[in-house]
């Protein structure tokens, strides 16, 4: 089994399936067209499937032989354990960056739920909120019901991490006594985007007030500045 199925309850070491809602974080491509059958513009990022507001798990492997699947895969309600089949969340917000896509968001997992040390496989789960600047995925959302944030902090504050002790026990402290330390987040486009804009800004502001009388420089900063603006919210469209 892979290294995300034993981290999501592959290699749950015949934990017990729990039954209720658990709060997970993941992340999702995003598609180029709106589905016709009412499904969100948002697929999975390792299997393509097409997500729905609330979506069921089938053991169904995308060909025969597939690793980590049992003999009569498809046969067995999912999750089970052993198996690869669920669907796939993380109790930290920051483990979903392993896999990286356009789109963040949290889910409520129900039904059946197979737990794993950092995260879990889920037989049914609803998007509760995501984060995203494209327009069309936000009205696809909000008449689904799902909250929509422009902020990966500001959803945090409205739905942080679950404690999980009284499920898993305290995690484990390392073999050699320290802390593993959360690595630095990497900018994501769109504020790699902003940040060259805005340096591109100051860029043209400084030649302008160097170069030109009082008046033009004010002149060619107010476009610059009116530039940036209608560059950024053309890219925050998309």
């Amino acid at each position: 089994m892979s290294q995300i199925s034993d981290a999501c309850g592959g290699g749950d070491g015949a934990r017990a399936l729990v039954p209720g809602t658990l709060r997970g974080y993941r992340t999702w491509r995003l598609l180029r067209r709106a589905p016709e059958d009412g499904a969100l513009p948002l697929t999975s990022v390792t299997r393509g499937v097409r997500w729905a507001p609330t979506l069921t798990a089938e053991c169904a492997p995308l060909e025969p032989g597939v690793d980590g699947l049992p003999e009569g895969a498809g046969a067995h309600r999912a999750p089970t354990a052993g198996c690869r089949c669920g669907i796939y969340g993380w109790y930290d917000p920051h483990d979903a960056d392993i896999l990286r896509a356009r789109v963040f968001g949290v889910v409520q997992a129900s039904g059946l739920v197979v737990m794993g040390e950092r995260g879990f496989r889920a037989e049914r789960a609803t998007i509760a909120a995501v984060v995203t600047r494209n327009r069309r995925l936000a009205r696809a959302c909000e008449r689904a019901g799902v909250a929509v944030y422009r902020r990966k902090r500001d959803l945090l504050a409205d739905f942080p991490p679950e404690d999980l002790t009284a499920l898993l026990g305290p995690r484990p402290a390392p073999a050699d006594g320290h802390h593993p330390v959360t690595p630095p987040q990497r900018l994501s486009a769109f504020d790699g985007v902003v940040l060259a804009a805005m340096l591109a800004r100051l860029a043209v502001i400084v030649l302008a007030v160097v170069t030109l009388p009082p008046l033009p420089a004010v002149m060619a900063a107010a476009a610059a500045h009116a530039g940036v603006l209608a560059f950024l919210a053309a890219r925050a469209a998309r």
